[in-house]
């Protein structure tokens, strides 16, 4: 498999995960920091950061210190496209 087509099944691993999914819909919203997220989506914080870390690593989001607390935010909107995408195919009405 070529480095391009693993790259793209991971994202899609990524985005089948029903917490990571989450994160990005509230992230479209604007930047987080790990505890908001982590209160909005009803997680421990060690479990947030788990999942922020594989979107960062994928580089879909990406991060910024503010005195003590790391804000999150989408570093790649178009990956909202994708959702909304999906979600007009695969979605019930």
């Amino acid at each position: 498999m070529k480095e391009k087509e693993k790259r793209v099944v991971s994202i899609f691993e990524a985005l089948g995960s029903p917490i990571r999914y989450k994160m990005i819909k509230l992230l479209a919203d604007g930047e987080m920091c790990t505890s908001k997220l982590a209160e909005a989506l009803g997680k421990d914080k060690s479990t947030v950061s788990k999942h922020l870390k594989i979107l960062k690593d994928l580089d879909i989001v990406r991060f910024v210190t503010k005195e003590k607390y790391v804000y999150y935010r989408l570093k790649k909107s178009d990956i909202l496209k994708l959702l909304e995408f999906a979600e007009k195919i695969f979605g019930r009405e």
